[in-house]
């Protein structure tokens, strides 16, 4: 499907690059600032606590809930997660402590003073897991290895299928994304779990996959463009690959749409952190990555000796 073909579509995106360059920096240094202060709301996977899967015979709401366990807990996080016709409705409650015991207990005694003795009539706890505060910092360790070493393989791989020229502006692409995804985190103040870190590796993947096809296109097409500007051959190149870039997306983004809606709310926020970083990679793949192609190649490669190449054909 062909919604924009060069020729017919003669959209000049290069001469827009400098302005959202200017505003892919903002966004940046907005994200990096957000990182900081509030920072991310790391989830019991990092930080440490207990969770426990509790189950209520009667319709209870999340937010009485809330009222009860919060003098009592530190740091309380509870999804509502469960909830049937007869009116039973099961939570999620996480909170930090360095005990699981010590939360049993407060636990039973605060839900046993609102809701009465723990039964098969009233309230029970399914389960309940414990996280240490070591292996809460071994995983947010790993986890930031992990987005670290995806970008400098990304890095590799570039510089392997194609050349130096492709290599700055699609590990830019990715490093892009991620730290404004990253902001929108923090600015929502969602809680950052290992189900995010996951999400984030996935639009590394999802990123870069849209770089290559748009610098696929550039390499196929620059033996027929030696008489022209690199400008004309990005635009012609952006324009070639846009329509299968929008369908792609926007096929991905409908995905994300039904999961927020009918995975429930354990799934809410790696759909919303998908469907952010799905919008904000098809926009780096064409505001970022090849601005920088064309620094790249001005500076290491034949852009620098387009003149001599239009001496040559004259």
């Amino acid at each position: 499907m062909e919604f924009f073909t060069p020729g017919k579509f003669d959209f000049q995106f290069t001469k827009y690059f400098k302005i959202f360059a200017g505003f892919s920096l903002l966004c940046v240094l907005v994200s990096l600032v957000l990182l900081v202060a509030p920072g991310l709301n790391y989830g019991i996977d990092f930080r440490g606590g207990v969770e426990a899967h509790v189950a209520f015979k009667n319709n209870i709401d999340a937010a009485e809930l809330r009222s009860v366990l919060d003098p009592k807990l530190s740091n309380v996080s509870i999804v509502n997660f469960s909830a049937d016709a007869s009116g039973r409705h099961e939570f999620l409650v996480t909170a930090q402590s360095e005990s699981r015991e010590s939360v049993t207990k407060t636990l039973d005694e605060a839900l046993t003073a609102k809701y009465g003795a723990m039964g098969p009539d009233t309230w029970t706890v399914e389960r309940m897991d414990m996280v240490g505060a070591k292996v809460g910092a071994n995983l947010k360790r790993s986890a930031i290895l992990s987005l670290i070493y995806t970008c400098l393989l990304v890095s590799l791989y570039m510089y392997w299928r194609f050349d130096s020229r492709f290599t700055p502006g699609a590990l830019a692409c990715v490093f892009h994304d991620l730290i404004v995804v990253s902001g929108v985190i923090a600015l929502t103040h969602m809680e950052f779990s290992t189900t995010l870190v996951a999400a984030l590796l996935t639009l590394a993947g999802y990123s870069i996959n849209d770089t290559v096809v748009v610098f696929d296109r550039i390499r196929e097409i620059e033996g027929k463009f030696l008489g022209k500007s690199r400008e004309e051959l990005v635009n012609h190149a952006i324009t070639s690959t846009i329509s299968r870039t929008i369908m792609t997306s926007a096929t991905t983004l409908v995905s994300c749409i039904i999961i927020y809606l009918k995975g429930g709310p354990t799934l809410r926020d790696f759909a919303t952190v998908l469907f952010v970083g799905i919008v904000v990679g098809t926009y780096s793949t064409v505001f970022v990555s090849t601005p920088l192609f064309l620094w790249a190649d001005k500076k290491f490669g034949t852009g620098a000796s387009k003149p001599a190449l239009k001496a040559g054909r004259a």
